[in-house]
């Protein structure tokens, strides 16, 4: 009963070790900017293009001032005329609208996808001619690349069907002259820029000219700028136009939260989820700046306690954390240092001709590894089914130079490193059993012939590590193809290399110690 209890005090405590309290996260939001206010300050700025897509997105979610925030976007697109083509200005862009013929042609509700713009071949011819007068190096290196071949599915800017390569090639150079890209992700371009003129061939730079075609087809202009302008490699820049092409589709989401959180790149480290991939920013954007900031800078999951905290309580629970952390490990090791001792009574009662009782540190041992155990089942990193990995397009150019982010080395998923010290802990059990039966043997009454033949005829207990290693490599590689866990050979096959490793320690070790100090003593008579 104390050991029950003890555990389901550590197991619903409202913290984890690696993820947060759904009711926390939401309340660091609380007192802080909200989404209707971070779009009233773009539009207050003469960033229409994102203030109108912030007010929409805030209304969706029924946010308080959300609807009038929509309000005053629509009065400023009626009113500012100049805004309503790019949704921020841009004198030499609005130049080139002007002089092709397309600025002020018709009434629109809302700002038009940058692509769609540049895609009406006199805005094309008007901004080539415009940025070739351009003295910058890094411009004529990007403008230079039109003349490249590209490689599959995009075709060569000159030809018919190249209109899209060929825009958003112009867009590139134009966001580079206009410094709208981050210095870091201008640098990269450069490189790529120059590298492709070099080759002769569009592949370096195509995978950045891909990514940015998929932005340019989501967002307006002011919007695009706004994004791109937290990028800060392009890794994460084919992150975004990936997350953008894929059915979900949170490009409003990751614009409030890159004009809210930082660069971009801070997003990519967000955890995943497999059902509801953008529920939690979702829900932070919803509650406030604070709650943004908090999921970006833990970059945990979330879950949510069984048992509901009162609500004044919650304010607490984040500065507490650590001090409850600290109380739920030192309860997950107590209530299993009861499990273990009541386990080891049940399986071996103590009498008169037995050893005493266990030494401490070998059930402090065990006792650790079942605490771990219990308290990585609840994680929610452990628990939840992981996302698919997601294919794409530019990743299939080879040589390219957009690189993706390696799992290091040493790391291990959460559910084969629960599979270890399963694995190992049952070793261990086993060593002690074989131990604890060599000293009962040796201590026993009888002649040292007698204890010859007992550990004789005791030889498969000694080699039970071996079976249990075998059947546990068996039940692992079941566990992976079924996708309980994930597939890793050094999960599955560990369990051969504790049962090899226990068996050869307690024959080498134990039963060979044991029957030299038996025979000898024989020998002596």
């Amino acid at each position: 009963m104390a050991a029950a209890a003890t555990l389901a005090l550590a197991l619903l405590l409202p913290v984890r070790f690696d993820a947060l309290e759904e009711r926390v996260l939401l309340g660091a939001g609380k007192g802080t900017a909200s989404l209707p206010e971070l779009a009233a300050s773009l539009l207050n700025s003469e960033h229409l293009g994102a203030g109108l897509r912030l007010a929409l997105l805030s209304q969706s979610m029924d946010l308080p001032g959300s609807a009038e925030t929509v309000a005053s976007a629509r009065t400023i697109l009626s009113s500012r005329r100049d805004l309503a083509w790019l949704g921020t200005r841009d004198p030499r862009l609005e130049q080139v609208l002007a002089t092709s013929g397309l600025a002020f042609e018709k009434n629109v509700t809302a700002p038009p996808e940058i692509l769609t713009l540049l895609l009406r071949e006199p805005v094309r011819l008007r901004l080539r001619q415009t940025l070739k007068a351009n003295p910058s190096p890094g411009v004529q290196s990007i403008l230079q690349s039109l003349d490249l071949k590209p490689l599959p599915p995009l075709l060569p800017a000159n030809q018919p069907g190249g209109q899209p390569l060929e825009a958003v090639t112009l867009l590139t150079a134009h966001l580079l002259d206009t410094a709208a890209f981050s210095p870091a992700l201008a640098s990269e371009l450069k490189t790529v820029a120059y590298s492709a003129n070099e080759k002769g061939s569009l592949q370096p730079l195509q995978p950045a000219l891909l990514s940015l075609l998929s932005l340019a087809r989501r967002f307006d202009y002011d919007s695009l700028r706004e994004l791109t302008g937290g990028v800060q490699t392009l890794s994460a820049l084919d992150w975004l136009a990936g997350q953008v092409r894929s059915p979900a589709e949170p490009g409003d989401l990751l614009l409030a939260a890159t004009l809210w959180a930082g660069p971009a790149d801070r997003l990519t480290r967000l955890p995943d989820s497999a059902q509801k991939p953008w529920a939690v920013l979702s829900s932070c954007l919803a509650t406030g700046r604070g709650s943004l900031e908090l999921l970006v800078q833990r970059r945990c999951p979330v879950f949510s306690n069984p048992v509901r905290v009162p609500n004044p309580l919650v304010p607490w629970l984040l500065p507490w954390e650590r001090p409850l952390l600290f109380l739920r490990a030192l309860l997950l090791v107590l209530g299993s240092w009861f499990v273990v001792q009541a386990l080891w009574k049940i399986l071996h009662p103590t009498s008169p001709e037995t050893p005493g009782p266990w030494r401490p540190v070998p059930v402090l041992a065990q006792a650790v590894m079942l605490a771990l155990l219990l308290g990585s089942l609840p994680e929610p990193s452990v628990t939840r089914p992981k996302p698919l990995p997601t294919y794409r397009l530019s990743l299939a150019l080879p040589g390219s130079t957009v690189k993706m982010e390696k799992t290091p080395p040493l790391s291990m998923e959460p559910t084969n490193i629960i599979t270890l010290v399963v694995f190992l802990s049952l070793q261990i059990a086993i060593y002690r059993i074989c131990v604890r039966r060599i000293r009962q043997i040796e201590t026993g009454p009888g002649d040292p012939a007698l204890k010859l033949k007992l550990l004789e005829n005791d030889d498969n207990l000694f080699d039970s590590g071996l079976y249990v290693g075998i059947g546990g490599t068996a039940i692992a590689l079941v566990l992976q193809v079924l996708g309980v866990i994930q597939p890793s050979l050094l999960a599955a096959y560990s369990s051969n290399l504790f049962g090899i490793t226990c068996v050869a320690v307690i024959k080498i070790f134990h039963v060979r110690a044991c029957k030299q100090r038996l025979l000898l003593p024989a020998a002596r008579t």
